[in-house]
């Protein structure tokens, strides 16, 4: 096995055994809800499990009604404590920082889009107007547009339209899902306080294509690829 950097593990649950680490790979990941409207900034990785996923709209746009996009789970989190890792997940070393944006499903034989994800519209608007920025204990560690951090799955493919009907000519779950890789890893240790901060331009909106109801509701996902050290039990 490959020898890793991990952060000091100065701190450690007390029932952990002593001297020990259990290393591996895996996602820490946190998700927004980004809507017509909406301006300012959301930060990730903020919220735990079962807590309401923040939103960035105007404020005359409708609660998402869409049990996916409101509160936390597994597809949307992986953290059980706000801004921390946690004896849980463990010292961390990033090696890589992605965004994926989820995108909007469209019926065949209409060519309409379903209320909630992005169609390509969304998409170049929070392209062109959003940026994130990650920080570790306060201190800012990377910061770029968001077309600067690539997706690390989702939907990726084509559709050809002719006359009123779409058809799918091809779709996968992401295509070259990679990330920002990180040419040099960064640390994060298990009670390190991080964010990934998502803003909108300053003096800017999102201009979506739905702008009644709830205004195109659109989840987007910061995603971490990580090797991890947690611990022994």
């Amino acid at each position: 096995m490959a020898n890793m950097v991990y952060p000091n593990p100065a701190m450690r649950s007390v029932t952990a055994a002593p001297n020990l680490g259990d290393q591996h790979d895996n996602h820490i990941y946190s998700a927004a809800v980004l809507a017509h409207g909406g301006s300012g900034m959301a930060k990730l990785f903020s919220v735990q499990f079962g807590q309401s996923i923040p939103e960035l709209k105007l404020s005359t746009i409708t609660a998402t009604a869409n049990a996916h996009q409101t509160t936390y789970t597994l597809t949307t989190t992986n953290l059980d404590r706000p801004s921390q890792l946690g004896d849980n997940i463990g010292d961390a070393t990033l090696r890589a920082l992605g965004v994926t944006i989820e995108t909007a499903a469209i019926t065949i034989t209409t060519s309409t889009a379903r209320t909630f994800g992005a169609t390509q519209f969304e998409l170049n608007d929070i392209l062109s107007k959003c940026a994130g920025e990650l920080k570790i204990g306060g201190k800012s560690q990377i910061t770029g547009p968001i077309f600067t951090f690539p997706a690390v799955g989702g939907l990726a493919g084509s559709i050809a339209a002719t006359g009123t009907a779409a058809t799918v000519a091809i779709a996968q779950n992401g295509a070259l899902p990679i990330g920002r890789e990180l040419r040099t890893p960064m640390l994060l240790g298990r009670y390190d306080a991080f964010v990934f901060e998502l803003s909108v331009a300053n003096g800017a909106s999102l201009a979506f294509s739905n702008t009644g109801t709830d205004g195109q509701p659109t989840l987007v996902w910061a995603v971490i690829l990580a090797d991890l050290m947690s611990d022994v039990r």
